[in-house]
């Protein structure tokens, strides 16, 4: 159960952090990972930390994968879900009170709508993620409880909003969007973390391996040879 607590949920640290730097009004500028530059010390900051924290939700994803056992990795799912679900739901509570409008309001100064905007976008991220890599046990979870697919699909839109993610993030609402039908999908997607894109992969590659190996051995083939008729020249 450690991957619960360590990884998920947590934001009192970036919320924190904020503050400070609120208070200090430090005039360094950092473009980090995000788009765009941002001109706001603790946006660039509250920015900084969020990159920090996906690496460390990852690295509890690969522990979520690393389970042999099918049943335990649904388990796993069903009481990550549940949580996320609910962090979620009640941070949206708190965002739509505080009157914040993602893409429109200035960056939040309030702890309590910093914390709840921290919540939606690193628990959003992270469910994309096992969503992404777990799709078969994902999809049957927030299938089963329609509310949990709708409240994805509005975190999914209101953090796209905020322009507080890094590239890769937005990659990853991208697939995520396109994994549940929210958005058309491109012509050719497919899920990159799915096995059968992975199995496809692999065989590609050992196509193309063995392609480069029989071209190889044609040359060395084609190259030359000692001639194996009898010495005829004079000394």
């Amino acid at each position: 159960m450690c991957l619960r607590r360590n990884v998920i949920f947590h934001t009192t640290a970036i919320v924190t952090c904020c503050s400070v730097v609120l208070a200090l009004q430090s005039t360094e500028y950092v473009q980090e990972n995000s788009g765009k530059l941002k001109d706001d010390p603790a946006e660039q900051l509250f920015v900084r930390l969020f990159i920090k924290r996906r690496k460390e939700q990852l690295d509890a994803v690969k522990r979520l994968l690393a389970i042999d056992s099918y049943e335990k990795q649904n388990k796993m799912v069903s009481v990550i879900a549940e949580k996320v679900f609910s962090v979620i739901q009640s941070s949206r509570v708190t965002l739509e009170s505080s009157g914040y409008i993602p893409g429109s309001s200035s960056f939040p100064k309030d702890e309590n709508t910093l914390h709840a905007l921290a919540n939606i976008l690193e628990n959003t991220a992270f469910f994309g993620d096992i969503l992404l890599r777990l799709p078969n046990i994902s999809h049957k979870i927030i299938t089963l409880k329609h509310e949990w697919e709708v409240l994805l699909h509005w975190s999914l839109g209101f953090s796209n909003q905020t322009h507080l993610l890094d590239k890769q993030t937005e990659r990853l609402m991208y697939l995520v969007s396109q994994e549940l039908n929210i958005t058309e999908r491109d012509p050719d997607y497919q899920n990159p973390y799915s096995r059968s894109h992975k199995k496809e992969q692999n065989r590609e590659q050992s196509v193309q391996q063995n392609t480069v190996k029989k071209n190889r051995k044609k040359e060395y083939k084609k190259g030359p040879r000692m001639s194996s008729g009898a010495f005829t020249g004079e000394l």
